[in-house]
């Protein structure tokens, strides 16, 4: 049975943008993907202006500003309890840039305001990602508070960061916030999106295989719904 992957786009993107680390994790049947659009008008992402034609959005107000409040981004995250409750249950969590701070902060917020209940995902794969932060025009991001300390996501992930990302030291940073037992990383020669050659993708892919989802101990997804029905 595949991996039923709840997929997360970057900020000023949308859902239309696939890539070609989906088209082979569909391939031989590891993965499907289920694609959230995010619902707040965004100026179009880095990289995306002149190469792709909107609509664009994001998820909640991004980046934040030191000045900004946690509100649109906590409403994002009751958006992804709404989906995984009404659409779910989901294997895990796949998010790029923006879509994978959305996704950590997400599981390290479960994680603190619900430490005795199981997160809602089994692992979490982020691309070029930051941890939840904040900056100011012109100045470098701040991971939030909170959010800094080693081991606080603890299902199995894939890190993806590349060298030439303008994010790459954030990428290792959320990297480090993983559990080092069942974390992996996979490192790209490229810049701030995911990469499309043979080598990359083949590398990615290989590190979301060997995830060793079925340690997590969460119901089968068929156990989950039939006790819904």
């Amino acid at each position: 049975m595949p991996l039923r992957l709840l997929c997360l786009h970057g900020w000023g993107t949308s859902v239309k943008f696939t890539d070609a680390l989906m088209r082979e994790l569909k391939r031989d049947n590891t993965a499907e993907f289920h694609l959230i659009e995010g619902d707040l008008d965004s100026e179009p992402g880095p990289g995306i202006d002149g190469f792709y034609e909107g609509p664009f959005y994001s998820y909640y107000k991004f980046p934040r500003s030191f000045e900004d409040s946690d509100e649109s981004m906590l409403e994002a995250y009751e958006l992804l309890d709404e989906i995984v409750e009404e659409q779910g249950p989901f294997d895990g969590v796949l998010g790029f840039s923006h879509g994978g701070t959305l996704a950590s902060g997400w599981l390290m917020h479960r994680a603190t305001t619900q430490p005795f209940e199981p997160l809602p995902v089994r692992c979490a794969v982020f691309l070029n990602s930051l941890p939840p932060f904040r900056m100011n025009p012109g100045e470098d991001p701040v991971v939030d508070e909170g959010f800094d300390e080693e081991c606080s996501i603890q299902i199995p992930t894939v890190s993806v960061a590349g060298t030439k990302d303008f994010v790459y030291d954030y990428s290792i940073k959320l990297h480090r916030l993983c559990d080092p037992r069942k974390s992996q990383l996979v490192v790209h020669n490229k810049g701030h999106d995911i990469p499309g050659d043979s080598q990359n993708v083949t590398a990615m892919a290989r590190a979301i295989r060997k995830l060793p989802v079925f340690e997590v101990n969460l119901p089968p997804r068929s156990a989950v719904r039939n006790a819904a029905e």
